[in-house]
This record gives C-alpha cells, structure tokens and sequence, in this order.
C-alpha cells in the first residue's frame, strides 16, 4: 500500500517490462536461428547437388581400375604365351 492506501502496482510493472524484454529476446533469438537453419538447409541442398555431379563424373573411375585390372591379366597371359612359343 502506498501512503494513500491504494495498492503499490510498481512491482507489477516491473514484473511486465521485464517479461515482456525477456519474450522480445527469445522471439529474436529464435528467428536468428531459423535463419540461419534456411541457410544450412539451402547449403546442404546445394552439396549434395554437388556431390551427386561429383559421382556420375567420377564414376568412369571404377571402371577405369577394372579395365587395368584386366589388361594385367592378359599381359600375363601373352608373357606366358611369348615363353611357351619360345621367345
């Protein structure tokens, strides 16, 4: 009660501005982090664009290993062939 007998409201509107700061900060801090969520998500989009180019461009690669492999193997045999006919 303040000296006219009336309530003291002071408190409670402390109480509001601070509430009502403390809702302003996690509504900013909230949307910062939406934000930044879109941007990882757009750049997680564009990596595996990428990463998807990278493979089909890359995939000859395989192949190319197989094809060494196989062209070992008949190397080996036209050296045995070569020594079997004498040369």
């Amino acid at each position: 009660m303040n000296e006219f007998g009336e309530p003291d409201v002071s408190g409670l509107w402390v109480g509001l501005v601070i509430g009502f700061a403390i809702v302003v900060v996690v509504v900013v801090v909230v949307g910062v982090l939406l934000m930044l969520a879109s941007r990882i998500n757009a750049q997680a989009g564009a990596a595996v664009r990428l990463l998807a180019e990278t493979r089909t461009v890359t995939q000859p690669l395989e192949e190319l290993a197989r094809t060494n492999e196989l062209l070992q193997s008949i190397l080996r045999g036209a050296s045995s062939a070569r020594q079997a006919l004498g040369g």
